[in-house]
Order: structure tokens, then C-alpha cells, then sequence
């Protein structure tokens, strides 16, 4: 399987983040049909930057607009999905911060929205979502998070129980250092027992934040962007497991780590 994974530059100022969209835009459209399987962007790609309401509706009905009409035709272009972290505006009239899965015959859906909201999210009236559920795209299961969930491991063990086989990490983290996310990341993969895509955008400080990466099942770095703006280019195996004998004295009973994990996982809620 074909993976690409973009980190696009994160606005300098607010004035900057059409030109951030402008970037997404333009790297897309240098993509050629039968080069990805999958592509991956960051969280609020349609609207980085704005931490106020009117300037992220303000970049939604206009440069995000576009953006999210290249994603769809990028989709229907390469003939596979493409997906990115969108905030988007339901019939509801509530914000929603949502991972949103083009499709290759024109299509759209959201199927995860974020949970583990921040304050300033909440302050805005985004609303969270209520549940971690899998969902398929051309015969792969899927788990998704965005940003702020990467902290919650309990999250990732939900989606190893329901033996997803990648977990997708839309991310927006402009603070942190690089090796916690290389650290976490990890971390996380092996928590689920797949491979994990990673997209965030690169800050103008490169010693923080960026660092989309693929991480295997057992917890290696396979690919690492790094701090600047760039494109990942992996063929990766969406199937790939972290395979091992199940204990130190049954070294003839291979099976995939994460079965072993969940016969013997406690349920240690109160």
C-alpha cells in the first residue's frame, strides 16, 4: 500500500493561512494517478491559523472551501482515498473538529470526530464527539484520532479491541517537542497493534511540533519529516503486525501481540 502523508507549514501569523492552504493545494495537484493508495493531511487543514470564530468561518467558506473541493478531486483523480483533519460546519449549524474520508467515485463522510477536546475548542462551541468506531475505506480498517486524543491511551487499546489495521493521527500540535511526539507516537502504535500515520503541519520553529511519521506495530520509526514542510512517500504493509511467541515459556505459540494483550487485559475502571 501506497502512503502519502503531508506536513504542510503552519501560518506564521493568521494573514499567512491562505498561503498554508495554498501549499496543501499545490502539492496535491503535482500528485500523479497509481503513486498513492491513501493520502493523509493534517488537522484543520481547511482553516489552520484563526483561533477566533469569524477567522476560521471567515477561511471555511472561503480558501477552505477550495481546499476541500481539491481534496475531493484529487480523490476521484488518483483513484484513491484521501483524507484530511477538517473542521466542519454540520446541517446543525455546530462546528465539529472531524477526520473526513474522500472518496474515488466523488463522495465524502466524517467518520470520526474528535473527542478529548482542548479549552479554546470548547470556548468556540466546537462539539465533541462521543465514541472511538473503526470504519472501512476499500477493504482496510481504519482508526482514527485527532490531536489531543494522542494523550489518551485508553482510546488506542479501544481501537486494538476492534482489531483495526491502521490508526490515523491527525494532528494540529504546535507546542510540543519533537521527542515526545516520536516517543508517543510509538507508543500508540503498539498500544493498537498496527501501523500508524501521523500528519501534523511544521512549525516556523523546526525544534517544535511537526514530525508526521509512520511508526510500525511494534513501536519503530519507518519514516520522520522531521521539522520542516514536506511530503512522506512509504509503501508500508496495511496488514503488518507485531508477531511474537505469547509468553517466555510457550515459545512455539506465535500469534499476534495484540490477541495476547487483550485475553489477559484487566478491566481496572472503578
Amino acid at each position: 500500500m501506497k502512503v502519502i502523508i503531508m506536513q504542510p507549514p503552519y501560518p506564521a501569523c493568521p494573514a499567512d493561512a491562505e498561503n498554508t492552504i495554498k501549499w496543501q493545494i499545490d502539492q496535491l495537484r503535482q500528485l500523479a494517478p497509481g503513486e498513492a493508495d491513501l493520502v493523509l493531511l493534517p488537522e484543520n487543514a481547511n482553516c489552520a491559523g484563526p483561533a477566533d470564530v469569524e477567522g476560521k468561518l471567515a477561511l471555511i467558506n472561503g480558501a477552505g472551501a477550495e481546499y476541500v473541493a481539491e481534496l475531493s478531486r484529487t480523490a476521484v483523480r488518483l483513484q484513491c482515498p484521501v483524507m484530511s483533519g477538517l473542521t466542519n460546519i454540520g446541517s446543525d449549524g455546530i462546528m465539529r473538529n472531524q477526520l473526513t474520508v474522500f472518496t474515488p467515485d466523488g463522495e465524502n463522510f466524517s467518520p470520526y470526530t474528535k473527542i478529548h477536546l482542548t479549552e479554546p475548542e470548547l470556548a468556540i462551541g466546537i462539539e465533541p464527539g462521543k465514541t472511538p468506531a473503526a470504519f472501512e475505506c476499500n477493504g482496510i480498517k481504519y482508526g482514527a484520532a485527532i490531536c489531543f486524543d494522542f494523550y489518551f491511551p485508553e482510546m488506542f487499546v479501544e481501537y486494538a479491541k476492534q482489531e483495526i489495521d491502521l490508526m490515523l493521527v491527525a494532528s494540529h500540535q504546535r507546542q510540543e517537542r519533537p521527542d515526545i511526539l516520536e516517543t508517543v507516537s510509538a507508543a500508540r502504535a503498539f498500544d493498537c497493534g498496527c501501523t500508524l500515520l501521523r500528519s501534523a503541519p511544521a512549525m516556523p520553529n523546526a525544534n517544535i511540533g511537526g514530525r508526521s511519521l509512520i511508526a510500525s506495530p511494534e513501536g519503530k520509526l519507518l519514516a520522520n519529516a522531521g521539522g520542516t514542510p514536506g511530503v512522506i512517500r512509504m509503501e508500508i504493509d496495511p496488514k503488518a503486525r507485531f508477531v511474537r511467541s505469547a509468553s517466555f515459556s510457550e515459545p512455539d505459540r506465535v500469534i499476534d501481540y495484540r490477541q495476547t494483550l487483550m485475553c489477559s487485559r484487566k478491566n481496572l475502571e472503578a
